[in-house]
């Protein structure tokens, strides 16, 4: 076990990073994703005030740190929903996420209550349920953490798919630091419920390394995000209709460009990514090529969808691996390793490069490069 001279500064420590944290992502000096950093600051700042009990010794201060677990999990929730959804807007109804909240800071706090109420609300509970109030609180503050993580790891899911429908790149932009973000948050979950009721000496001796580690775990990937639709007004709202047909699941879609010119705006597309090689561009987005051929970024989405049956990802991909494939035959390229071949194809990173070409081609990058020599030799 920590001695109690040492132990306090773990909380403060960790408490202190997380205010600090919740300082620069509301600061947000690069202006990214900014409503949603205002909730991913809101989290920071209740898990701060919830981890810094420990250290305060005023009652009443106890309490309001207390009751700000009860905002931990609406706020991650709501950063996330922010951070996935184009052109997302504050409405009332948000604050409903925040009752439980208020319901347990008007019991709490205010005095006016009286005890002798209080009391009997819990021996009323206690004797009807056969539980303990404070038990019961923690129960529902577990059920709310875990319920509102789950909620925030299938939107996450379900971005890292929408992403495809207006990215060429999905990995800056696929929030993959959130998920890792949302590990972190689990781990802390887990070290707290094993502190209040699993009791697993092993792992209480090694929570507050746990929690200080967590917290940097957290800080680390959340100051490495990017903008995700770093687009014009007019192109996120379109991507915002694109995507909510997408999850809609919405099979008949209205045609966005007439029959009588579809054959014609397909066989420019194909010119276009064929002689002008826009591909060749890592952070390619529908909105830059729909402006490069002159439509609009639902049009051209309908049309690589219907003309080609890809999404845009998948179709700016094949074209890569297509020029991949060129390269790893040309002579003039043969001094290029693997991750040049990569970056001359247009991809970001390896392994996106190495997923991709598998995926279209069943081989390796080296395997198909094995195989052409091997053939170029017979």
């Amino acid at each position: 076990m920590l001695s109690l001279s040492v132990e306090p500064i773990f909380p403060s420590l960790i408490s202190g990073s997380l205010f600090l944290l919740a300082f620069i992502s509301i600061a947000n000096p690069r202006k990214a994703n900014v409503a949603a950093n205002r909730w991913l600051s809101f989290l920071f700042f209740a898990t701060a005030c919830a981890l810094a009990s420990p250290i305060v010794t005023d009652d009443t201060t106890i309490r309001l740190m207390e009751f700000t677990r009860f905002a931990m999990a609406p706020a991650l929730y709501l950063s996330v929903l922010y951070f996935t959804s184009p052109d997302k807007k504050f409405t009332v109804l948000e604050l409903l996420h925040f009752v439980p909240i208020l319901l347990f800071a008007l019991f709490a706090l205010t005095p006016i209550i009286p005890i002798s109420f209080k009391d009997a609300l819990e021996q009323f509970i206690l004797q009807t349920t056969h539980i303990h109030p404070a038990f019961l609180v923690f129960g529902s503050l577990i059920t709310q953490v875990i319920t509102y993580w789950i909620l925030a790891w299938i939107r996450l899911v379900q971005h890292k798919n929408n992403v495809k429908l207006f990215s060429s790149s999905s990995q800056p932009i696929d929030l993959w630091w959130l998920r890792y973000m949302l590990i972190g948050l689990a781990l802390m979950v887990f070290l707290w419920v094993n502190a209040e009721i699993l009791g697993i000496e092993v792992i209480r001796s090694v929570t507050p390394f746990g929690h200080l580690f967590a917290v940097y775990f957290i800080a680390y990937f959340s100051l490495k995000q990017e903008e995700i639709f770093a687009f014009d007004n007019k192109s996120v709202i379109e991507i915002k209709e694109i995507i909510r047909e997408e999850e809609t699941k919405t099979t008949s879609k209205p045609p966005r460009i007439p029959g009588s010119e579809f054959g014609l705006q397909k066989q420019r597309l194909e010119n276009l990514m064929s002689t002008e090689k826009p591909f060749l561009n890592p952070t390619l987005g529908l909105p830059d090529l729909a402006a490069r051929l002159k439509v609009t970024s639902h049009e051209l989405s309908y049309l690589i969808n219907e003309g080609f049956g890809e999404n845009f990802y998948q179709f700016v991909n094949r074209y890569r691996v297509e020029e991949a494939k060129f390269l790893l035959h040309s002579k003039e390229h043969q001094h290029l390793n693997m991750l040049g071949i990569a970056y001359e194809s247009g991809f970001n990173s390896k392994t996106t490069f190495n997923t991709t070409f598998k995926k279209l081609t069943n081989l390796s990058p080296s395997e198909y490069q094995q195989q052409t020599q091997s053939l170029s030799v017979i």
